[in-house]
């Protein structure tokens, strides 16, 4: 055996690993030194120095740095990197290692360390805040500073829990009392009275003597929030505490003691909110930052933790869109911080359960349930800092936040690196004489094993990195996320979201492998790979050379082929260089259909599509199309393929709402969805190049047909009632999606075959709308049953679709009584009349004119009719009624028996109705007869 490893074998025997930390406790340098070598090994110290130095330089060992000099095995320092996250270096000095260990208690239990953010953005506030927890004999009383919602509450408990940890006491020796100043703020007397008490009759209502929050703080911290609503002798009170340690209550002499630690906490600037001879007495002042100004990650990780907090109270998994996760994490949330924060997170789950109580599906935040506000700010994405937009770019996939609590992961667990798996597998096909051609093919399984064995603790989907720093050192994540934007702008991929977990591990054992030589023998399959995935492996010859650079290492030429390994079979593919095209047509699986066909004729997933069933609304199919177009837009726009109506319109509106380029082709079908799509797959061109051609095509296919404008048909018995009522409120449907582009006309019964025929001559006449049915050959909608939101989609496909014929009404609508329905119309239509007051006096005219047709909705034409008729009386506005002396001789007894039933409400509303009105009312009821 040779001396080198003999030295080697003698040092792993030697160093164990409780006696490495027993040692580092205790001051005394562990591990071996030379002279040990020496006696134990009979090589001259010199000798023996060297061989220690050459056996660090190879990574074997490593040396501490301190007198004397000793020599410790590396797996010593992966077990201390485990358990104390002691960094990997080839020489370190006992100071270092102390640090990390000479305190497991604090280190384990540092309640500091669940703050989200300890480390990183809060790392000099948690320092400034230890150093005044156990500044002698009881502190330094702290000021908290920051915006509302910046967490100074919690921060203050954390202290209170630091202090208990550090002096050994519990809550009851060492108790935390909080107060807000601002809850009296309009009572300074009962402020004060809170704070340090008062003595029976000190005010007026004080019957009995009362401790204060000093008194129960005593041998703790008293928390005092908005401090700045404390008044001025209130602060002069407080600062006389601080200084002599004693205090009044209100109304009492005597002086009583109190030992206490104050915390305050204000959003003001002290300088002006605060007394100066108060501020002296407060010698540290803790400035927390806003969520805006926080690191990137640091970002991330409190989102998850949110999410994971509603999971656990949902107790189901939670499942977040990518859009969602950057578009909070680069929201500034300028108004309530993080406190903000947390209560959009709050309502998105809401939302998204209610939801999941509806479909029994998967709890889902998409990316149309942020508010406006926040969904806004991805819009300028692009031009955003690229360090944070490259580390957002990881997230690709959906990420699922679970309800289990997280289980302590070990490095040992996933110690088994690539390099393992890898060498291991070219051993074995070596020696079953595997050629080296399938070699590559058949290293994909275990790549695809390795990675799920990695995702085994680090979710697929999960976003939180708080896990691989516990095992994996910062600045290599920081690396590896550096590389994972490189080879995604290199190869025009994405990774799976969990790939920067696998990279990261396969680094950390790349730095730990950098000073062992793997044999030529073994490695040299691996270059191979670079003949079939040349991109991946040129990549991987960069990322070695940043490497290099970086860490300072010499990285062996082989590594290009384990980096371009797992590049290749990590990668998602994107369609980075595609256009988006979506199908949207109405009916129950149209569009899904055509989607499928097409895709299936030329092997691609490209085009989406969204089926608009006959009962979902427009709003609702628009909101689903803008969550689609957001998630398959990559850059270059969006083509919509739709087939009528109110989806003609759509391009303008979601250009105008995302800022994304669409483009729109109307009259679908499936040739027409192929050609497209093949242009979009196969085609050198832009969104506009391909809009043109098929654009043209269709308008040349279409030239020929010309169609009359659409226009719909409301019918009253005379014309002047409850038509009006109709077309207003068809106006008003009409006006929301198709824009002055169909026509609505009033017509009397009697006449109304005579108007259909004139007016088709010059208009498609798609319905009629009204309470009689005018027995035309269109469909005909009772106007009780279109105020109903079911059956307002019913008519709005009938119009997109200018389909003839009948149309079946939802048989489950729940359709209101007459006497409802006239009510909701009359009120939003009528002017001078109360309608809720106006239907009682109309049914009990009804009722004493003894009107009962055979069809009930008869009888809503005469209530409307007449509603619409007092509306005219009491703002005195005149009708005419042709032929009216003739038809007064007609129906003379009728017309008696009509004004004579009207009079009750001449009487209420103090006002005449004349005879053309009454005239009109005998036309409705003998019609109708």
């Amino acid at each position: 055996m040779q001396q080198a490893d003999m030295v080697n074998k003698f040092i792993n025997e030697k160093c164990i690993f409780g006696d490495v930390v027993e040692k580092i406790k205790n001051g005394t340098s562990p591990g071996i030194q030379a002279i040990d070598i020496q006696k134990q090994l009979g090589i001259l110290r010199n000798n023996a120095s060297g061989i220690l130095n050459n056996l660090c330089k190879k990574g074997t060992l490593v040396k501490i740095n301190s007198r004397p000099v000793t020599f410790l095995p590396y797996k010593i320092i992966s077990r201390l990197y485990e358990q104390y996250n002691i960094p990997f270096k080839n020489i370190y000095t006992l100071q270092e290692l102390q640090e990390k260990v000479i305190d497991e208690r604090l280190n384990s239990q540092d309640p500091f360390a669940c703050l989200l953010g300890y480390d990183s953005s809060l790392l000099y506030q948690v320092r400034q805040a230890k150093a005044a927890i156990v500044y002698p004999p009881k502190g330094l009383h702290t000021l908290l500073l920051g915006d509302s919602g910046v967490g100074k509450t919690t921060f203050a408990q954390a202290m209170h829990a630091y202090g208990m940890l550090v002096n050994n006491k519990n809550a009851n020796n060492y108790p935390f009392v909080t107060f807000n100043c601002a809850d009296y703020f309009n009572n300074p007397q009962l402020l004060l009275s809170q704070l340090f008490g008062h003595s029976k009759n000190a005010f007026t209502g004080a019957d009995h003597d009362k401790s204060g929050l000093v008194e129960k703080a005593d041998g703790g911290v008293l928390f005092l929030d908005e401090i700045h609503r404390l008044p001025p002798d209130g602060q002069e009170m407080l600062f006389y505490l601080m200084d002599k340690g004693e205090y009044n209550r209100l109304g009492d002499s005597r002086k009583r003691k109190s030992s206490i630690l104050i915390i305050a906490a204000t959003t003001e600037n002290p300088a002006t909110a605060l007394l100066n001879t108060f501020m002296r007495r407060i010698p540290v002042n803790i400035i927390l930052p806003n969520y805006r100004d926080k690191p990137i990650a640091e970002k991330i990780e409190i989102i998850e933790y949110f999410f994971k907090y509603e999971a656990i109270n949902l107790k189901h998994p939670v499942k977040i869109a990518p859009e969602v996760l950057k578009a909070l994490a680069l929201y500034e949330f300028s108004v309530g911080n993080i406190g903000q924060l947390r209560s959009e997170i709050r309502l998105l789950c809401a939302t998204a359960f209610l939801e999941y109580l509806q479909n029994n599906q998967t709890i889902y935040i998409n990316y149309q349930m942020l508010n406006k506000d926040i969904r806004t700010v991805l819009f300028n994405y692009a031009k955003m800092d690229k360090a944070v937009t490259c580390y957002l770019d990881m997230f690709s996939e959906d990420i699922e936040i679970s309800p289990e609590e997280d289980s302590k992961i070990t490095f040992a667990e996933v110690e088994n690196n690539i390099y393992d798996v890898i060498v291991g597998k070219l051993n074995k096909l070596k020696e079953q004489g595997t050629t080296i051609e399938n070699i590559n093919d058949m290293l994909k399984n275990e790549i695809d094993t390795y990675l799920g064995g990695v995702n085994k603790y680090f979710s697929n989907s999960r976003s939180n990195i708080t896990n691989l720093y516990k095992l994996v050192s910062k600045e290599v994540v920081d690396t590896t996320i550096q590389f994972i934007e490189y080879a995604r702008r290199k190869l025009n991929v994405n990774f799976n979201n969990y790939f920067l977990f696998g990279l990261s591990l396969h680094i950390q054992a790349l730095l730990k492998r950098s000073g062992q030589k793997l044999a030529d023998d073994d490695n040299r399959h691996l270059f191979k790979i670079k003949a079939k995935h040349p991109d991946e492996f040129e990549a991987a010859g960069e990322m070695v050379k940043l490497l290099t650079d970086k860490f300072g290492i010499i990285v062996p030429e082989s590594e290009k082929g384990f980096l371009a390994l797992l590049l290749c079979h990590s990668k998602i593919e994107a369609d980075t260089s595609k256009i988006g095209v979506i199908v949207v047509c109405h009916g129950e699986s149209t569009a899904m259909s055509m989607a499928d066909t097409c895709n299936a004729l030329l092997n691609t997933d490209l085009m989406k599509a969204i089926d608009m069933p006959l009962y979902q609304s427009v709003d609702e199919t628009y909101r689903k199309l803008k969550a689609m177009v957001l998630t398959v837009n990559k850059g270059k726009g969006v083509i919509l393929l739709v087939d009528m109506g109110s989806l003609l319109t759509f391009d303008k509106r979601l250009t105008a709402d995302t800022g994304i380029k669409v483009k729109l082709i109307g009259a679908v079908s499936t040739p027409l969805a192929l050609g497209v799509l093949r242009h979009v797959l196969y085609d050198v061109g832009d969104i506009d190049d391909i809009y043109i051609k098929e654009s043209q095509k269709e308008q040349q296919e279409n030239e020929p047909v010309k169609r009359k404008s659409l226009a719909v048909l409301a019918v009253c018995t005379t014309g002047k009632g409850s038509s009006v009522i109709v077309k207003n409120m068809l106006d008003e449907l009409l006006d929301k999606y198709y824009v002055n582009s169909i026509k609505v006309f009033t017509v009397d019964y009697v006449n109304v075959r005579k108007n259909y025929e004139l007016l088709s001559k010059k208009y498609n006449m798609v319905a009629a709308v009204g309470n009689i049915d005018p027995m035309l050959p269109i469909p005909f909608f009772p106007i009780n049953q279109l105020v109903s939101e079911q059956v307002q989609q019913v008519f709005f496909h009938l119009l997109d679709g200018s389909m003839e014929g009948p149309v079946s009404l939802p048989k489950t609508t729940q359709i209101p009584t007459i006497y409802e329905t006239a009510k909701e119309l009359l009120e939003k239509y009528v002017k001078f009349v109360n309608p809720r007051h106006a239907i009682f006096k109309i049914r009990d005219f009804i009722d004493v004119i003894n009107y009962s047709p055979h069809n009930k909705n008869l009888t809503l034409d005469l209530i409307i009719h007449i509603g619409c008729a007092l509306d005219r009386c009491v703002g005195k506005i005149n009708i005419t009624f042709d032929d009216l002396d003739k038809f007064y001789v007609i129906n003379k007894e009728l017309f008696v028996n009509i004004h004579k039933a009207l009079r009750p409400i001449e009487e209420d509303y103090n006002i005449k109705v004349s005879d053309a009105e009454i005239a009109y009312i005998v036309k409705i009821i003998t019609t109708h007869m």
